[in-house]
């Protein structure tokens, strides 16, 4: 039978992926989203999905630019990828075909504005359904009164069925068989009100995944051929082999894409890599945008603005520290990577910074530094406590200071002789540091000294 030679192929091939050893991770996460992407549109496409595989593209990371849909088919198509790619996650051995997990997958894929459908989503149909076969005959499925127990045999037989695979019984029959026989089983039963096609393909692909096999999909091209031979099938009695061999043939091509991918071959559509960009940039958060770079306006205005704040209350703060050393004094510093460091003078414990002499030797200090372009400019305050009363004496010297970098600034702290560093709040030039930024850095430095005295 032509259906076998299928599945020698694909076992064959699938031996030889596995005497490759574990895939690389990243190889694997790159192989998993072509199977998803690929499950995720030809499955809902074939149930009357709008969205194309761009727009399913975009569905799946968060980038959703599908102006005009359906916000049911956008639902639908979020919460069919969430569940296949739970089951993705599954390993080999990991088949667990009941009652309820089959309800809970109709639960997790399907979406209803309407309130009284969404009674039927994860419950056995109430009503009978039919459906208009590639003939244009009416088939009914099975009656709803019955459904209740032919799933129930349809479940024991497959978990019956899985088990002697397991066993390797001698009338074991092969996966493929298990799975493909299944769907047909599964959708000529047809257990709920709709979805019935995308649950299908979601069990057979499980009951795959479980024995080690890729998920397979049915293309476009392909899906008038599946309806054909479940057609006959369902409706004149015909013999499963061709539907067999259909099944094995979408699955030998999973398994060659995994093949390719270990081979260095490229699994990608030709334009995939295009895509890729294009939706990450669009997925980007643009409020983000870095639209200013270093100059000395903006420095001067960060500084005026939000650096004398954050330098008084720094000192104001650490002011409090002052009696538990023999002396304490604090300077602002300026230095980059290329220039020598400019100190203002020392002053004396929690004594306010002149804000009347600060932007003025500021300024002075950045057009000595228009020649430093490229490096990074650090405006700070070093507050230092000298000798510890209590204890054996020890030094605490403390900085905090602006970083401002070509493209953004930071404000940071770090504490001499101690892992106590932290950058606090990073920003763009086009945004300002706020009160609340400004009194958590100061506070979370505060912390960190009194940590660090209890300590000694």
């Amino acid at each position: 039978m032509i259906y076998l030679d299928k599945i020698q192929q694909i076992d064959k091939l699938q031996s030889k992926i596995l005497e490759n050893g574990p895939i690389p991770t990243e190889l694997l996460n790159k192989i998993n989203y072509k199977l998803r992407l690929e499950w995720n549109y030809t499955s809902n496409s074939m149930e009357g999905n709008s969205l194309t595989k761009r727009e399913t593209r975009t569905v799946m990371v968060n980038a959703i630019e599908v102006n005009g849909k359906p916000i049911k088919d956008i639902t639908e198509i979020k919460k069919h990828d969430k569940v296949i790619s739970t089951i993705m996650k599954l390993g080999k051995g990991d088949l667990n075909i009941s009652e309820s997990r089959i309800k809970e997958i109709h639960k997790g894929i399907m979406y209803e504005d309407d309130p009284e459908k969404q009674k039927q989503i994860g419950q056995w149909k109430n009503v009978n359904n039919f459906m208009t076969n590639v003939d244009e005959e009416r088939f009914d499925f099975v009656q709803y009164t019955e459904v209740a127990e032919r799933m129930h045999q349809l479940i024991n037989w497959t978990n019956s069925e899985k088990e002697k695979i397991q066993r390797k019984k001698n009338d074991a029959i092969h996966p493929i068989i298990l799975a493909s026989k299944f769907h047909i089983d599964y959708v000529t039963i047809h257990p709920f009100y709709d979805g019935n096609g995308r649950t299908a393909r979601i069990l057979t692909n499980l009951i795959l995944i479980s024995f080690g096999y890729p998920p397979l999909y049915i293309n476009e091209s392909e899906k008038q051929n599946y309806y054909r031979y479940l057609t006959d099938i369902q409706a004149d009695g015909g013999q499963p082999n061709l539907f067999y061999g259909f099944m094995a043939d979408r699955l030998l091509r999973s398994v060659q894409i995994v093949a390719d991918a270990i081979d260095g071959k490229n699994i990608d559509e030709d334009d995939d890599i295009d895509k890729e960009i294009a939706l990450f940039k669009r997925s980007l958060d643009k409020s983000q945008e870095r639209k200013e770079t270093r100059n000395w306006g903006n420095i001067s205005e960060i500084i005026n603005i939000a650096g004398i704040a954050l330098f008084q209350k720094f000192i104001d703060k650490l002011s409090q520290f002052d009696e538990l050393f023999q002396s304490c004094e604090h300077r602002i510093i300026f230095t980059n990577n290329n220039l020598k460091p400019y100190d203002l003078e020392w002053r004396t414990g929690g004594a306010a910074i002149s804000t009347a002499n600060f932007p003025g030797e500021l300024l002075t200090w950045l057009q000595e530094s228009k020649d430093t372009d490229g490096y990074d400019i650090n405006i700070g305050i070093e507050y230092f406590l000298k000798a510890y009363k209590f204890s054996k004496p020890y030094d605490l010297p403390v900085f905090i200071q602006f970083s401002f970098k070509e493209y953004f600034y930071d404000m940071s702290f770090m504490i001499m002789h101690s892992v106590q560093s932290h950058h606090h709040v990073e920003k763009n030039y086009d945004q300002l540091v706020n009160d609340g930024e400004i009194n958590g850095i100061v506070n979370d430095v505060s912390k960190r000294i009194l940590e660090i005295i209890k300590g000694k």
